[in-house]
């Protein structure tokens, strides 16, 4: 069966309405990607380095510059268009930012100079299968200046299937209601983002019986890739927040 919009990650549109919409539509996001800050502050990390995987349009790179003025970050994305979205958003940092075309599966490793201190994730890893979700982790932790931190804000199962699906249906709900919340000048990226959103529903719901390719929504659960990490050698491991679907989880790299 052909993938259900495959190549949405690649059109102008859906970048620019990702940008304006995320942080509307995304149950939790806010609050996750400020839960991986306060992680680092409280860390009192001296030097981040932040390397963001699946960066997109630079929202939490730009968190990041913002809150630590001495950090200077990798950004690392497949889509042409999310990345002149994200070079538009740091223009300002521009000379704190490194941009690195490339997806997951690919050596761009090569790419990064100096060793990061702090690696991040946002929606982007539950695209791979599971055996390369274990080799990214894996490369992270090889990556990784010691004493660094590893987190992966994502899209997750839960402990029971019963409240997976549950999870499903309210990021359904709660997309729907904020048409009730946006701004006129905003009705249009909101629109355009539900007509996006309604192939996830495809993708999750309608088609659950449908085996996953690469590049679908590859949920697994939140334990089991806790396990991963640890197995991998980070310490510290943690679901450090949970907003229904979404998860932060993480670890440290030791000494």
């Amino acid at each position: 069966m052909e993938q259900i919009d495959k190549n949405r990650f690649h059109l102008q549109k859906m970048a620019v309405n990702y940008d304006k919409m995320c942080q509307i539509t995304v149950p939790g996001y806010d609050f996750l990607q400020n839960a991986a800050i306060d992680i680092l502050k409280f860390e009192n990390i001296e030097e981040i380095i932040l390397l963001d995987l699946g960066a997109g349009s630079g929202i939490l790179i730009e968190k990041v510059l913002k809150e630590f003025p001495d950090s200077s970050c990798y950004y690392l994305d497949s889509s042409d268009e999310f990345m002149s979205v994200a070079k538009e958003r740091l223009q300002k940092y521009e000379d704190r930012v490194n941009y690195i075309k490339s997806d997951f599966c690919k050596n761009w490793e090569s790419k990064i100079t100096e060793k990061p201190t702090v690696i991040t994730s946002m929606s982007a890893i539950h695209h791979l299968q599971t055996k390369n979700k274990k080799k990214l982790y894996q490369k992270c932790y090889d990556m990784l200046e010691e004493g660094g931190w590893f987190f992966n804000i994502d899209e997750m199962k839960t402990v029971t299937e019963d409240a997976y699906l549950k999870n499903l249906y309210y990021w359904i709900y709660h997309a729907q209601k904020q048409k009730y919340t946006i701004s006129d000048d905003l009705s249009s990226s909101y629109e355009a983002w539900m007509e996006k959103f309604s192939n996830w529903k495809k993708r999750n719901l309608d088609n659950a019986h449908i085996p996953k390719q690469e590049g679908d929504d590859i949920h697994e659960p939140f334990l089991a890739q806790l396990d991963c990490l640890r197995e991998i050698g980070f310490t510290e491991t943690d679901i450090f927040s949970k907003h229904m679907l979404w998860c932060l989880i993480g670890g440290k790299k030791s000494f």
